[in-house]
């Protein structure tokens, strides 16, 4: 791996024992491979495990386990649908094991790769010291270690970013006609844009980063072979196709997303602002790593390592030096490393968007590598001056080590102090304990905060951390809804679970607790063998009716002013998300009361469960019959529309969109 690392003219050179220079080489790439990967893998018990994490390892464990190949990824912050190439790629780590924490450890470790490759790239551009301070540079800066971590798209762009800009520095930038090494600039001809188009398509924030790839083909015109670059647009079409399909069908069923989302920016004035050249200071300096981390506990946390902010910050005339130093040494590469370290930024200077400082993660290699120049400049300025030289790399290892010391101040409070939503949530670790225990049982049902696959973290979080370990893992709402499993489970009510009677349904004898951090609440787990009684109404028994997609209505009652419906469930059916209504009639035919709502999801659904949903319906004694539906409402192209699900009788065929139940005098 260490050969595959190192430069190509140095590994054609390299004889049996290397020089004394060489041997410093190699062991300043072996000591930042060490440090990223120490700060990288290290702690692995402090790992963010939340919504769009579990999200995407769901799309990735049906692709791993041959359910499906999505051509789009989750849904962006704007709402228009992400690349599925994050899918694919996760879907690799998936497929050995369904254990997220597995998947993180790769994460991690192909962004220490990312590292060896930026050591490598600027060796290539700007010699052996500059890789040697911009790759410590880049291994130690929290940000990037932070972003390092977790499974989310973000995290995985950066070394296929820095692979693409090598590739197309060797093929376009550096290669010579003819000559020696002509298979690996044909080589890096045909894969350097399909492999940069690969990273850029994991977040919409890099793809300004594209316009590199014009830029290297008109410097490389003059040495490119026309069959490298058919190999290569083929191969760019082929990585793109599948984005494009399933964009091409997200507008077909809802051909306002794009606009919408357009509208939805426009409605927030874009105006100057100075967000994203502060977040790209912080990105470069290292600092601020509290404003993501525990923004409502920002004071507490900066605290940890006060000594970090000032001197951190010297990094950032750095910058600015780097850039004086690429225009007067390196003028051929000026453009492309500007535009990689600040074209993103650049263009959110006019707000037309929310901007987030993980938008900016692709530019952290590029201002370690300005960082890493301007260094180089002082440094070679000071060349005639050894003390003043040993003083500049005193300090600079100085400011390495409170970075360190930072991130480790940082895991530490987040490890052991609750920290409040947007800020550094559970971590894994806290929920591995409950998911050892879960894994005994064959049903699980999580009592959360909502039922929504794509907006209630809970839901994602405890499908993917069960997948392969329980035959039927639900989540339900206790507020509204109450279910009972034909068979022994686990009862789960989650810290953000609605408080109340329902809630109270599933406690008993055997609760135990299962903490998150100091501060924060408690998972509460109970086991049942049976499922718990239902005392609060009768409901009255009625013959089975079934729906099409194999719901049954089997009873009803009322609890003061509220009336409950008793279903029995078939099969999970992803994506069945349906409402139902109740409506009383009097008995001349005229609605005097009703009640719509929604109904549990079909993701949570087990074959055999009792649900009962709930709901205000006034009592009227005028009421003689209660019609019971349920019904899907349109989306996109169908928006405002309503779909009934048909009624079947005995025989199985459709008999109408209601259930008809006729009511005693009174009873309502």
């Amino acid at each position: 791996m260490i050969r595959a690392m190192m430069p190509m003219r140095l590994l054609d050179r390299m004889p049996r024992a290397l020089p004394l220079d060489d041997r410093r080489e190699l062991g300043g790439l072996l000591l930042i491979v060490l440090l990223a990967a120490v700060l990288r893998v290290g702690r692995g018990d402090v790992v963010e495990y939340f919504h769009d994490d579990a999200m995407l390892s769901t799309l990735a464990l049906e692709l791993a386990d041959g359910q499906r190949f999505p051509l789009t990824g989750i849904l962006s912050s704007t709402g228009i649908p992400n690349s599925p190439v994050s899918v694919y790629f996760l879907s690799i780590p998936f497929a050995l094991s369904s254990n997220p924490a597995v998947v993180i450890h790769f994460i991690m470790l192909w962004n220490v790769i990312g590292v060896a490759l930026l050591w490598l790239l600027a060796r290539r551009c700007c010699g052996r010291r500059v890789a040697l301070l911009a790759g410590l540079c880049y291994a130690v800066n929290p940000w990037a270690v932070l972003f390092s971590r977790k499974i989310w798209a973000q995290e995985l762009h950066s070394p296929f970013i820095i692979l693409g800009f090598l590739l197309l520095l060797h093929g376009f930038w550096q290669a010579r006609a003819g000559g020696p090494g002509r298979r690996s600039v044909l080589l890096a001809q045909c894969l350097g844009i399909p492999v940069l188009i690969i990273g850029l398509q994991f977040h919409f924030a890099s793809w300004p980063l594209g316009l590199i790839i014009p830029i290297s083909l008109w410097q490389g015109r003059k040495r490119m072979s026309a069959g490298a670059l058919i190999i290569a647009v083929a191969l760019s079409v082929i990585v793109c196709a599948p984005y494009m399909l399933g964009l091409t069908q997200t507008l077909e069923n809802d051909p306002w997303r794009i606009s919408d989302a357009l509208a939805r920016s426009a409605e927030s004035a874009p105006q100057f602002s100075s967000a994203s050249i502060a977040a790209v200071l912080r990105l470069a300096s290292g600092s601020g790593l509290e404003t993501w981390l525990a923004p409502d506990q920002a004071e507490a946390l900066a605290s940890a390592y006060t000594p970090l902010l000032p001197v951190a910050l010297l990094l950032i005339p750095l910058v600015f030096i780097g850039i004086l130093a690429l225009f007067a040494r390196y003028r051929r590469f000026a453009a492309i490393m500007l535009i990689w370290a600040f074209l993103p930024s650049f263009l959110l200077i006019i707000e037309w968007t929310p901007v987030y400082i993980h938008y900016f993660i692709p530019s952290i290699p590029g201002l370690a590598l300005l960082i890493g120049l301007g260094l180089d400049s002082v440094m070679g300025r000071a060349a005639s001056h050894r003390p003043l030289q040993f003083a500049a790399w005193l300090l600079y290892a100085l400011i390495l080590a409170l970075q360190i010391q930072a991130w480790n101040a940082a895991l530490d409070f987040v490890a052991r102090r609750q920290v409040d939503y947007p800020g550094f949530t559970t971590p894994l670790a806290k929920l591995l304990p409950l998911q050892e225990e879960l894994a005994r049982f064959d049903d699980v049902l999580v009592l959360a905060a909502g039922m929504s696959w794509n907006l209630h973290h809970e839901v994602a979080v405890w499908d993917t951390l069960l997948w392969d370990d329980v035959k039927c893992a639900r989540a339900i709402v206790p507020r509204g809804y109450a279910v009972f499993p034909g068979q022994p489970f686990a009862a789960v009510i989650a810290p953000d679970a609605p408080r109340g009677p329902l809630a109270d349904l599933y406690r008993n004898e055997s609760a135990r607790s299962f903490p998150t951090r100091e501060g924060g609440d408690d998972y509460v787990l109970q086991k049942w063998l049976g499922a718990p009684a239902w005392s609060r109404g009768t409901i009255r028994a009625i013959a089975p009716q079934r729906f099409v997609n194999g719901v049954q209505l089997t009873g009803y009652g009322w609890d003061d002013d509220e009336i409950a419906l008793e279903w029995r469930l078939p099969a999970r059916q992803v994506g069945e998300d349906l409402q139902f209504s109740a409506q009383l009639y009097d008995a001349q035919g005229e609605r005097v009361d009703q009640l719509d709502a929604r109904f549990w999801h079909g993701r949570h659904w087990c074959e055999g469960d009792r649900l009962l949903t709930f709901g205000a319906l006034t009592q009227h004694e005028e009421a003689s019959s209660l019609k019971v539906a349920l019904y899907k409402l349109g989306k996109r192209v169908d928006l405002g529309s309503v779909f009934n699900i048909e009624v079947l009788d005995e025989l199985g065929n459709p008999k109408g969109q209601n259930v008809d139940i006729p009511l005693d005098a009174g009873e309502a």
